[in-house]
């Protein structure tokens, strides 16, 4: 039997390898791309598995389930039990689309995402929340001269279509809230198009969900009310806003304008909208330093908070002091809470670690029983007690982890177990690479990117970033986020204050390191002054723009990727820069979309698949 096996398994290589060089002129691909776990002996068996739900898994998923047991079996050693569990698993949860239109599944037995009370709004809030960040056809505001999109274009654009098919995903699992802002290009105008026509044609009725948008704050009553008046002319059709949240709120300045009183501040302008019933909720998201983010919340004039708050770290509030002794945004999480405030994560797939290409270390020590995306919306909700979390959906399959994450959520002492364990390894990879005491102390007792001692530097963000490469080998994250502080400009001719205005956008507040720029007397607080300075300087060099990493080097430094779970480009592009958003406007880019090559690698990925499970019934 085992000779014929593998006489069968040759055989099955030679023609899969035959099959490749036929297609090699049809995409270019001079690469056999067979996946090395479908030439094993176990190949067959898991082909047989992912064949038998074939029918049920969307093209973007089924990619996705390949990716990751081809990381499973080249790079890690899982028993063929394991394996096999795992493919099934994969293969399962995959079909979460075609489940909530099966006839034959009684309604009461689909799932559902489950809801939560967001504290003192009383809504009945899904704890996964659709964010309007990826799905929009382009980046450009409609208030931007000029190079502003036409809205009639947007909403009859290919993105539209993509959209509504989201939104109509969501709406069919429960998951209700859709969130989006004047800041996310045409974002909000292509919501607002897709609910109300979902409304017209009898699909949803308004009550059926809730709509969040953010309005900058950006210093006048007036400049103010005119960002919000470009937003209702889009939203009146929805007849009003469930959420409306004061956006980016970062700096001390934008603080003071949001907690000012006087009867032409915004504050009481956003009151009277209550008043008026265009606005049920008032709350603010922020990307700023836990300090400032306390403050506004034990202000307890707002209803909610969108915040950012991951195992991996609080994004631009991580390693800036929360003046409680510790660091990031936990405090600010436990006191928005306490004062029964609806506390909403931002981005814990993004920002909290870019886990939808996870590093091979993180998703190695999770381990195989959920991946990373998982794991981060099971600590949100388990163990932070975070309401919602949001997902920056740019495809229906982006909620394929997710929804997994929230079924293992309704079993509460499994999503405990789960967790827990992820996080154990997880702290240990940590302390055995970074050492106890730094891992306790590494980011206290520095200054925020806020204070001038610091000459604008976000120090504590550098320390964290030397903290996710060492020891989570996060290079791609840490370089994605080190970029953006790279693009800070600084002139030593300005005071601190005229730069910080200048330079500090409230979304990516500080900078990079600058040889420049003594920084050492910022230090001073810190257990290990020069132990911190040289990570600093350490980490600038390995992640600067002009470092260069081979695939080889960074598999060899702990720095390599697992897998990909983007199959295709979002539509407005994924790096949101101005050599994208003018290429967009005069049509010389077209951004992202399901394009024919991600068509074409599902395709051939279903035929090897296919013809490597018809060996299990010929071997039998």
């Amino acid at each position: 039997m085992s000779s014929r096996r593998s006489s069968l398994l040759q055989s099955f290589r030679s023609s899969i390898l035959s099959t490749q060089d036929e297609k090699k002129s049809d995409y270019g691909d001079d690469n056999d791309r067979t996946p090395s776990f479908l030439l094993s002996s176990l190949g067959p068996k898991v082909a047989t598995i992912l064949e038998n739900h074939a029918d049920k898994i969307h093209d973007d998923s089924f990619l996705k389930i390949i990716r990751q047991l081809e990381f499973w079996h080249t790079e890690q050693s899982l028993s063929d039990d394991k394996f096999l569990a795992l493919a099934e698993r994969l293969a399962s949860i995959a079909g979460w689309r075609e489940d909530v239109e099966d006839p034959t599944i009684p309604v009461d037995q689909k799932f559902q995402v489950p809801k939560v009370r967001f504290g003192k709004t009383e809504i009945q809030m899904p704890i996964i929340t659709c964010g309007g960040m990826r799905v929009q056809e382009t980046w450009i505001p409609d208030t931007t001269p000029l190079l502003k999109s036409n809205k009639s274009k947007v909403v009859k654009s290919k993105s539209q279509q993509n959209l509504r098919d989201v939104i109509l995903s969501c709406i069919k699992v429960g998951l209700n809230h859709f969130e989006t802002a004047r800041f996310y290009g045409s974002s909000e105008i292509q919501f607002v198009d897709a609910l109300s026509n979902l409304i017209a044609d009898g699909t949803i009725q308004r009550s059926d969900f809730i709509f969040q948008t953010k309005v900058m704050v950006s210093g006048t009553r007036e400049a103010f009310v005119k960002q919000w008046e470009a937003s209702w002319s889009n939203v009146e059709k929805l007849g009003y806003v469930d959420l409306l949240s004061f956006h980016c709120v970062s700096d001390a300045g934008q603080i003071d304008t949001i907690l000012n009183e006087a009867e032409d501040g915004i504050y009481n302008f956003v009151l009277d909208l209550k008043k008026e019933g265009k606005v049920k909720h008032i709350g603010f998201s922020t990307h700023g330093s836990a300090e400032n983010i306390l403050r506004l919340i034990n202000s307890n004039k707002m209803e909610y908070v969108n915040l950012h708050h991951h195992y991996f770290g609080d994004y631009h509030a991580a390693g800036t002091s929360d003046t409680l002794g510790g660091q990031g945004n936990g405090a600010c999480v436990k006191r928005a809470l306490e004062l029964d405030m609806g506390v909403f994560n931002i981005s814990p797939f993004d920002k909290g670690g870019k886990l939808y290409r996870p590093s091979a270390k993180v998703a190695a020590a999770i381990g195989p029983e959920m991946n990373p995306m998982i794991f981060a919306a099971l600590y949100t909700w388990r163990t932070e007690g975070m309401h919602t979390l949001s997902v920056g959906l740019a495809r229906s399959s982006d909620l394929d982890e997710v929804i997994e994450a929230a079924k293992i959520y309704m079993d509460g002492k499994r999503a405990d177990e789960l967790v827990n364990s992820a996080k154990a390894r997880l702290d240990d990879l940590a302390i055995g690479t970074l050492g106890k005491e730094w891992y306790e102390k590494g980011l206290l007792n520095v200054p925020s990117y806020y204070e001038e001692i610091s000459d604008g530097v976000a120090i504590g963000h550098m320390l964290w970033l030397h903290n996710c490469l060492t020891a989570y080998g996060m290079f791609e994250f840490s370089r994605d986020r080190y970029s953006m502080l790279e693009k800070v400009g600084w002139n030593k001719k300005n005071s601190f204050d005229e730069n910080v205005k200048k330079n500090f956008n409230f979304g990516n507040p500080g900078r990079s390191y600058d040889e420049k720029s003594n920084i050492r007397e910022a230090l001073k607080d810190h257990y290990d002054p020069e132990l911190a300075m040289s990570k600093i300087v350490e980490v600038h060099n390995w992640l600067k723009k002009d470092a260069s990493y081979s695939d080889d080097e960074k598999k060899g430094l702990g720095w390599n990727r697992a897998y990909n779970l983007t199959t295709w480009e979002e539509y407005p592009g994924e790096i949101i820069s101005i050599s994208n958003v003018l290429l967009s406007r005069v049509g010389l880019k077209s951004g992202g979309g399901n394009n024919k090559e991600a068509v074409e690698e599902a395709k051939v990925m279903r035929g090897i698949v296919r013809r490597s499970s018809s060996l299990l019934t010929m071997g039998n």
